[in-house]
This record gives C-alpha cells, structure tokens and sequence, in this order.
C-alpha cells in the first residue's frame, strides 16, 4: 500500500527545512520574517534537535532570541533527550545560557544517557564560567 502525502505536509516539511536553513545561515530578517509568516518556532530536524537547539548550539543570540520570543518551548528535547541549555553549555555560549535560563531552562534536565547541562558544561575552554553560571541557578 502507497502512502499518499498531501501538498500541505510536503509545504509545511520545506517551510521547516527552510527555517532551519535560515538558522544555519544566520539570516536573522528573513528567520524574522518567516516566523511572523507563521513558520513553526518548535520546528526540529530527522533527529528532533529543534530550531532552538541548533541556535543556541551556534551561539547565535538574536536567533535564539526570536525563537523564543515567537513561542519555541525553551526545553524542548531532542529524541535523545538533549535541549538548548546542553547545546549552549557544550560550546560554551555564555549569553545564550543566560538567556535561555532567564527564560526558564532547566539546568537539572538530563539527556537519556542521564548527562545534563553540566556535564556538556565542562567541556569547552571556558568551563569555569559556564558551570558556575549553571550552579547559580
């Protein structure tokens, strides 16, 4: 049996596609643009890392800014259970830490293999300033 697949999910799976290519490029007026056009801010990729992952694992603040402010869930996890806060404290993006936090990341949330913010935290060359700002909250 042929499963059929209608125009609108072949629209609505370019439109996340695009968003995430908007991402990867950094073009913050169109990613702008495409939100307020009704693009899905909690859009993930095959393995379900969101849009908001995939910003904040760039360091890319204002994205991770216009995701959130147009509705992306600040915790939302991939299918392996890692979120924006694990993605930022890997790379060591401070001011996307603080931001996600300020809106209400958990940093006790934990992957399935049980790793948590903290654990990507001491990674990068700036792991002190990362775990601490982590443990203040």
């Amino acid at each position: 049996m042929v499963e059929q697949v209608g125009v609108e999910q072949v629209g609505a799976e370019q439109a996340d596609a695009d968003l995430l290519a908007l991402i990867a490029a950094g073009d913050h007026g169109a990613l702008a643009a495409a939100l307020d056009g009704g693009a899905a801010p909690d859009v993930s990729d095959r393995w379900g890392v969101s849009a908001l992952c995939h910003a904040a694992a760039r360091g890319d603040l204002q994205a991770v800014r216009l995701l959130l402010d147009r509705g992306a869930q600040v915790d939302r996890p991939s299918d392996v259970g890692n979120s924006a806060l694990m993605a930022a404290a890997a790379a060591g993006h401070v001011e996307v830490l603080r931001l996600l936090l300020d809106r209400g990341a958990d940093p006790a949330r934990v992957n399935k293999w049980g790793f948590g913010a903290q654990d990507w935290g001491s990674w990068p060359a700036n792991a002190a300033e990362v775990l601490a700002l982590l443990r203040s909250r």
